[in-house]
């Protein structure tokens, strides 16, 4: 019979060999409580991947890339269709990769869009771009569940719209809100519509040019845990067929049981034009976001998007800066203008990170990218547990709320 300790030693190697990684720690906190994966994670350096958050406090990372895209004609270089698991985040003692991405059936990508619903299963859909046709976006749309073990399956609901990508997401019980995003036919796009998972259909809130916000891609969305508002903010512009880009700092919500266009109110700007930020809601109700990227007021490209050389000079010219601070809007509350709660985080400035806040109040931030047009990737990975306390993001009563 085993003794005890000899039963505990055979339970953790086990544990550790199930995995397709090694048990990971974290270096001691820097900033507001932050801290660093001490080893480098199994998978290589890039940006645009996107996280979710399941019911037991793991996390999935999906896709990404890579390689330099340049940001000609929609590109996709090493793009990746990988997944991969981490477990056991606030345990130094237990945190975990397992890689997911044998026999994934999607195609490779960024710019996608994924949500979790509270029964674990992961909606991914969109993103860029069609293996050889890179200005064709997908419009697919995956569910998996790793909990369950439900496979990767393609759902039959095709959305109302061309393919996108770089559009904004957000779930509120059984329905999926779908806001912006960019389309090679149509540019920027302004629309908003919601794919209800349990009938697996698709409802049109406002066409393309209804609301008084500016079109917009690479922006975030959110909904007040009460489902009372539906947030957006930051994101990027264009006119005159991708030529004239500008980035956007305002904010704009509107209630969430409607969504009716002309109901839709600017609140406060964010510290600082910014796009493709992160996007976390925290179950008190605030809203946090960090991360992102600015160029100039107005961005003018003077070559076509096929000319890939010439694209990367454009991007090597223009200034390109990155933000590594934190904000947060008490959306629940109804405030309208942001806090800054962390002017200058411990992590390098990035653009186009991956990030979520777990079931246990805990942010993790999984690579990005800090040049324009792509490279200097990240391969870190950075944690902040009990967000809400140390940032003081308590919930608040909203007079608003009651009113509507």
């Amino acid at each position: 019979m085993l003794t005890f300790p000899q039963h505990w030693w055979l339970i953790l190697a086990l544990r550790v060999l199930s995995s397709t990684g090694k048990v990971q720690s974290w270096h001691p906190a820097k900033g507001k409580g932050w801290q660093e994966l001490a080893e480098v994670p199994p998978w290589k350096p890039h940006t645009g991947s996107i996280a979710v958050a399941l019911a037991d406090g793991s996390m999935l990372l999906t896709a990404g890339q890579a390689g330099e895209h340049g940001g000609a004609t929609f590109d996709c270089f090493n793009c990746s269709n990988q997944v991969w698991h981490l477990k056991g985040i606030t345990d130094a003692s237990s945190t975990t990769w397992t890689d997911l991405s044998a026999d994934v059936p999607w195609a490779s990508r960024w710019g996608h869009s994924a949500v979790a619903l509270k029964d674990d299963t992961v909606w991914m859909m969109f993103g860029c771009c069609e293996p050889n046709r890179p200005t064709v976006m997908f419009r697919d749309i995956w569910t998996y569940n790793p909990t369950t073990g439900s496979p990767w399956t393609r759902i039959n609901a095709d959305p109302p719209f061309e393919g996108i990508q770089a559009a904004a997401v957000a779930v509120q019980g059984s329905d999926i809100w779908v806001t912006g995003g960019w389309s090679q036919s149509r540019g920027t796009l302004s629309l908003v519509s919601m794919l209800n998972t349990e009938t697996r259909s698709w409802t049109t809130k406002s066409k393309n040019g209804d609301v008084p916000w500016p079109r917009r891609a690479d922006h975030a969305a959110a909904i007040s845990p009460d489902g009372t508002w539906l947030l957006i903010f930051g994101g990027q512009h264009e006119e005159g067929g991708g030529a004239h880009w500008t980035w956007l700092q305002d904010s704009w919500r509107v209630p969430l049981r409607d969504a009716i266009p002309s109901k839709w109110e600017q609140l406060g700007d964010l510290a600082g034009a910014r796009s493709s930020l992160s996007c976390m809601v925290l179950p008190t109700g605030w809203v946090i976001t960090l991360g992102g990227s600015w160029t100039p007021e107005t961005e003018l490209l003077e070559v076509p998007q096929t000319d890939v050389e010439g694209m990367k000079e454009h991007h090597k010219k223009t200034p390109f800066k990155t933000y590594n601070d934190v904000l947060a809007l008490d959306l629940a509350g109804g405030a309208t203008t942001w806090k800054e709660i962390e002017t200058e985080a411990p992590w390098l400035a990035r653009d186009d990170a991956a990030a979520t806040v777990s079931a246990d109040d805990t942010v993790v931030i999984f690579g990005g990218g800090r040049v324009y047009g792509g490279g200097s990737y990240l391969q870190d990975v950075w944690k902040l547990d009990k967000v809400t306390q140390k940032y003081g993001l308590h919930a608040t009563t909203s007079k608003a709320s009651t009113e509507l």
